[in-house]
């Protein structure tokens, strides 16, 4: 049905003058590396013993976020492992991710320029498992075989709060280990614990599988608010567990938010996998898809959605938290990679599809005439290009003195009219 315009009754219709937009910057900490290659170089110089590493086949985990400085952080592993005799290769490690076979993934790794020839090794992609430990109630944990056949695992993941649930534990090495190394059967039987329990679920998981596997070191990522890499530890297996909630709450303490309280209308420009695990990542709209509690994030009326992230490969998984997109959006989407995506992590409503208007214009003009507002030209309404590059935004003339009243954000352009081309799709994004 979405291969034809919808007819419906819009009071006035979709004539309307829309309000100019102002360019706001958004300041937050930025401690970041200037040198990754040399940084992860010194955290493994102090890796005790790595002659214990000669002859060892170890795979070495790759998830499906995209991380600020990934690449030179695996090459530079990669390097480290062979002068001291190692074999690495690469394993996907991302669920059901890459519509949950073993080619969908090898392809999201080379949407991020994670390819055989890039890191000098092979990729070995399979989405056969094994079966290691048991949680405490009996239900099995599974590992993908190929990394489990070889003589260890690398654990190399970015740390960072979860889009579904709050914990200690939430996205990093050990939801890899448990999830992402888990391959589609692991993540999607730790899905049916659901959301609400998984800051005991992760922990206990990863803590039993740990018990059974050998992991020479993990490598943990933490990045600032404005997505580069701000911290790289490498940890020893027995430190995993302790050390990993210190780098979250790091993580925490410096991630990208909307400062602004109070919105009518948010337009998010893209969503994708390689954004957040949501497409849109809640901890910064405060619209989680699992329905869990502790998410914050401004009160909003109307949240509009109008395009994908090429990475994200057709799955829009987290489009079900707007209430109005496009068609062209849904006609992009890859349903398969979708619906497998929710159905494995059990957030169906991740997957739902909101109001779908003819184009961007469209779309805007709906959210405005249906939200409560009355005075269009004075509405409240936030442009964000997406939920992790927050530090230029573009704000409504009606919330210029909200903007100037806040600590860290400041107006730095003149009134720009919103510009669209012949077919109402809004024009690029203006860096």
């Amino acid at each position: 049905m979405f291969d034809r315009e919808i007819k419906f009754t819009l009071d006035g219709g979709f004539e309307c003058e829309l309000p100019k937009m102002v360019k706001v910057r958004q300041h937050f900490s930025r401690n970041k590396l200037e040198d990754i290659p040399q940084r992860i170089n010194q955290e493994l110089a102090r890796y005790p013993n790595p002659e214990r590493l000669q002859g060892q086949r170890l795979a070495i985990t790759v998830g499906s976020r995209g991380i600020s400085g990934l690449i030179p952080v695996l090459q530079q592993t990669i390097q480290f492992l062979k002068r001291h005799g190692a074999i690495p290769f690469i394993v996907p490690s991302m669920g059901s991710h890459g519509s949950a076979n073993a080619e969908g993934q090898t392809k999201i790794l080379a949407t991020y320029g994670i390819t055989e020839s890039s890191m000098e090794v092979p990729i070995v992609s399979s989405m056969e498992v094994i079966e290691v430990a048991q949680m405490s109630d009996g239900v099995s944990l599974y590992l993908d075989r190929v990394a489990m056949e070889a003589d260890g695992i690398i654990l190399c993941n970015k740390i960072k709060p979860h889009a579904d649930f709050k914990g200690q534990v939430e996205s990093g090495l050990l939801k890899m280990l448990c999830i992402g190394l888990g391959n589609h059967v692991g993540a999607s039987s730790l899905h049916r614990y659901g959301f609400h329990n998984f800051h005991r679920v992760i922990p206990e998981a990863g803590g039993r599988l740990l018990e059974q596997i050998n992991v020479p070191f993990a490598i943990g990522l933490v990045e600032n608010a404005y997505d580069e890499l701000m911290d790289i530890e490498v940890v020893e297996q027995a430190d995993i567990l302790s050390l990993e909630p210190k780098y979250l709450e790091k993580a925490k303490q410096n991630i990208a938010t909307i400062k602004i309280p109070d919105i009518d209308v948010l337009i998010i420009q893209e969503i994708g996998k390689n954004i957040s695990g949501e497409g849109m990542d809640p901890n910064v709209t405060g619209r989680p898809g699992s329905g869990v509690s502790g998410f914050t994030g401004p009160n909003i009326s109307s949240t509009v959605v109008l395009s994908l992230t090429e990475a994200t490969h057709g799955n829009g998984v987290g489009i079900g938290m707007a209430d109005i997109t496009t068609r062209q959006l849904v006609q992009n989407l890859d349903f398969s990679a979708m619906y497998t995506n929710a159905a494995t992590a059990g957030t169906l409503a991740t997957a739902k599809i909101p109001m779908v208007m003819g184009n961007d214009r469209e779309a805007i003009v709906f959210a405005l005439k249906t939200g409560p507002i009355h005075d269009i030209q004075n509405a409240k309404i936030v442009w964000i290009k997406n939920t992790l590059e927050l530090d230029n935004i573009y704000v409504s003339e009606g919330l210029k003195d909200a903007v100037e009243s806040l600590e860290g954000v400041d107006c730095i352009s003149e009134s720009i009219a919103f510009e669209f081309d012949e077919s109402g799709s809004l024009l690029p994004w203006i860096e």
